[in-house]
């Protein structure tokens, strides 16, 4: 959607709500706050919860591009922290070009679960109007799926944001999308009149929800033009109530984690002198039970045969009359594979 000349007087400041629900596993880092400078963070592994979007663009389709604006999964302008290496690239070249993608996959939600979870994070490489950005929009249905009509597209951008939303190019920013303001392609009785559409005026999402109760979103669309001449932006990790969209160019692998043996069987160190071990873990050679031992002689004591130590015959453990002793002693071995 392009830059329009809204009555931004008009518009109120949005309460800052929590951050989409990010699961977070592997590299994934949680995203605080909106439209924050993020480096460049590689995910090293695939997160839970996350959908990686590559190349092929599914689950996205293609909803309407005009050439000659692009939609395409490349590292040019890398990715936010927890985005991995990638992010969908959109170029519209002139004033005519649209770059738009569609997700159906949380058709039939109801808007209200959204507001806390749309988010989605965008970065400006080149622009003709500095204050540009790609959108986020949500196709809706305002009076529920089982009554006709009530079609809109609801669309959110950092310029009719600007009390919450930096524009700053050439940095990756995270908007907060479910906490801020939205235009409607169309009249939404109790709250869009027909001379507000278009982005004559922009609503928080509790709006719409308080208007009409059955309101239900039919598609999420990442969306930039016509209007953006010039604007060669990026979108990634794009929230909704049922995932976050990575866009990658391949999938991230699942790490192998080593195998190791449970137990293995112990070995007997070689002896330093190079001779052999006895029996009771001392070297034969030039010790005598009854010589001097290395220069240790007995002194009278004689060496009980159990090494001094008088051992019960169930191994120290005493076992109650109606219970068996196991063969074991009591103590199962580990199991080595």
């Amino acid at each position: 959607m392009g830059l329009h000349r809204a009555k931004l007087g008009r518009r109120g400041v949005a309460a800052l709500a929590a951050a989409g629900a990010l699961i977070v596993g592997g590299g994934a880092a949680a995203m605080v706050g909106t439209s924050n400078a993020d480096p460049v963070l590689p995910v090293p592994a695939p997160v839970v919860g996350t959908t990686y979007v590559l190349p092929d663009l599914l689950p996205f389709k293609t909803l309407d591009t005009r050439a000659p604006g692009t939609a395409e999964v490349d590292d040019e302008f890398g990715a936010p922290t927890g985005g991995g290496e990638a992010s969908l690239r959109l170029q519209t070249p002139d004033g005519t070009a649209k770059a738009s993608i569609v997700s159906r996959e949380d058709a039939g939600k109801p808007l209200a679960a959204f507001i806390p979870t749309a988010a989605y994070s965008a970065y400006q490489g080149a622009a003709t109007v500095p204050v540009q950005f790609p959108s986020l929009q949500l196709e809706v249905d305002y009076n529920g799926l089982d009554t006709p009509g009530g079609f809109s597209t609801l669309g959110y951008e950092p310029v009719y944001n600007p009390t919450t939303d930096s524009t700053e190019a050439g940095v990756w920013h995270r908007y907060q999308a479910g906490a801020g303001r939205w235009c409607s392609t169309q009249p939404i009785p109790g709250v869009i009149t027909e001379d507000e559409r278009r982005c004559n005026a922009t609503k928080p999402l509790s709006d719409f929800t308080t208007a009409q109760p059955n309101i239900v979103v039919t598609g999420v669309i990442i969306n930039q033009g016509s209007g953006n001449p010039g604007l060669d932006a990026a979108v990634d990790l794009v929230s909704t109530p049922s995932t976050i969209y990575d866009f990658e160019l391949t999938k991230p692998e699942v790490p192998t984690l080593p195998t190791t043996k449970p137990c293995e069987e112990p070995t007997t160190p070689a002896h330093p002198g190079g001779g052999e071990w006895g029996e009771d873990g001392h070297e034969n050679g030039g010790h005598e039970d009854g010589g001097t031992n290395g220069g240790h002689e007995d002194q009278g004591h004689e060496k009980p045969d159990n090494g001094g130590h008088e051992q019960p015959s169930d191994g120290g453990h005493e076992q109650p009359d109606d219970q068996e002793q196991p063969d074991d002693g009591g103590h199962e071995p580990p199991a080595c594979s």
